[in-house]
């Protein structure tokens, strides 16, 4: 995949980041810093830029860039009100269905829907199993957002799962120790969860 047309998928992920950002406001207030840095166009920019070159197929990418969309908004709405909600989430997650089943369908073939959508069945079992486990620590909002990053990692491989979920957690873990230095004490609810499962997701599909 060409720069140019990397650099054009980046402005196609930021322009509908922007043109989402009503979205947001049904959850976070109008003066969040968080909404009014734009931070969901900056990110959605960079993954943009980033899915073109993980693929080449035009099915493919839509997914991607669905994902990278969603994923931008979802982000931006955890940090600001430490929620991950439920029509946003599962908007991301037929936005990405749809094109990867066009994909499957269209050359790439049906094994890696199949584990897709298998890896985010399983990646939402454990999660539930974890905030069954320690509710302060991942609530349901997680448990649901696993299916997206199930989904995404899971298209490509096992490897990716395992990959971007451990990544996750040490990332979590590494935010949750800097709140600690910088205020001496820190709560579950404190560190948001859901970035650190993107940023987990983001890191497995650059090393792997």
């Amino acid at each position: 995949m060409s720069i140019t047309v990397a650099i054009l998928n980046a402005v196609i992920a930021a322009g509908a980041a922007w043109a989402l950002t009503r979205a947001i406001l049904a959850y976070v207030p109008g003066n969040s810093r968080w909404v009014q840095s734009r931070f969901h166009v900056l990110l959605a920019a960079a993954g943009g830029f980033g899915a073109a070159m993980l693929t080449d197929h035009p099915a493919e990418l839509i997914a991607l860039l669905a994902a990278v969309v969603g994923c931008s908004l979802l982000v931006v709405i955890d940090l600001a009100v430490h929620r991950l909600p439920d029509k946003p989430v599962a908007s991301t997650t037929l936005a990405m269905l749809v094109p990867l089943g066009i994909a499957a369908a269209t050359g790439i073939g049906w094994a890696p829907f199949g584990r897709a959508l298998l890896a985010a069945l399983v990646l939402m079992l454990a999660y539930f199993i974890l905030a069954f486990i320690s509710p302060a620590g991942l609530g349901l909002g997680d448990v649901k957002f696993a299916s997206v990053i199930g989904l995404l990692l899971g298209w490509f491989s096992w490897s990716h799962v395992a990959i971007g979920t451990l990544l996750a957690f040490l990332v979590n873990g590494l935010a949750a120790l800097i709140v600690l230095i910088r205020r001496g004490k820190v709560k579950g609810s404190e560190v948001p969860f859901g970035p650190s499962m993107v940023l987990g997701a983001v890191l497995a599909l650059m090393v792997n």
